[in-house]
Order: structure tokens, then sequence, then C-alpha cells
């Protein structure tokens, strides 16, 4: 007697893979990059790893908020975490402790802007550019 069928194995892996696929291309829908936060002390950068570009590719130095509308592309020199838009809601501090699982993550590369956010903190905001990444340059990690 055969304890594991062939149609019982790859079932699951075909859902498997089907809700990967739609995991995959909700993230690349609405995708965005926290590249820092802004107060009235001006812009903090996040990570190092994430340069903001204009429209020719040059680095924009930012020194006020307006100056975060010329960017037009992020390059990554590391990995970095995608997350949902925020747009400009305000952030609450999450109750309870989340469990470690995988995450969306963008690889090393450039990635064009398609709008900024300015999720709203306690002390300031967060500055956040939606982008467009492609299927093949997202990874899972966990944090």
């Amino acid at each position: 007697m055969t304890a594991f069928t062939t149609n019982h194995v790859i079932k699951p892996s075909l859902l498997a893979a089907a809700m990967a696929c739609l995991f995959i291309s909700s993230v690349q829908a609405s995708t965005c990059i926290t590249a820092g936060r802004m107060d009235a002390a001006g812009w903090a950068p996040q990570f190092q790893s994430v340069r903001l570009l204009d429209e020719t590719g040059r680095i924009v130095l930012v020194k006020n908020k307006s100056e975060l509308t010329l960017v037009r592309a992020i390059e990554l020199t590391e990995v970095a975490l995608l997350s949902v838009c925020e747009g400009n809601k305000s952030l609450t501090r999450a109750d309870g402790v989340q469990p470690k699982s995988p995450v969306p993550a963008a690889k090393p590369g450039r990635f064009n802007v398609t709008g900024l956010g300015f999720p709203k903190l306690r002390s300031g905001e967060l500055v956040e550019f939606e982008v467009t990444v492609d299927a093949d340059q997202i990874l899972m990690i966990t944090r």
C-alpha cells in the first residue's frame, strides 16, 4: 500500500506555487521602500545603502522636504525590505510581538519611483517611495 500518491503531492505543490505567484504580484502592485524620516531637524536617511536619484541618475542631496519630489529612482546597494505603501496615514505602534517570518525584500539594483508618501509618526514623518519592482528582483528574507 502506498501512503502518498502523486495527486496528493502535486496538488499542494501547485497550490503553494499559485499562492507564491499571487503574493509576489501583489507586492509588485503597491510596494514601498522606506528611505528615511523628515522632522523639524530635516532629512535623516535610514540607510546609507539607499541612494536617491534624479531624472539624470545623479544623487539627490536632500536638505528639505520639497527636494524629495526630485527623486525619480532609487538605487539599492544592499537588500532592502519592501512594505505596503502607507501614504500619508498616521502610523501607530503595533501591539504585541510579531513572530519572525519571511518578508519580501528587493535585491540590490535601480528601481523607478512612482510615488512618494509621508506616513505620520508621533514626531515627524517617514519618507517612503513607491517603486516598481519586477518579480525577479524580489526575494524573501527572515528579519
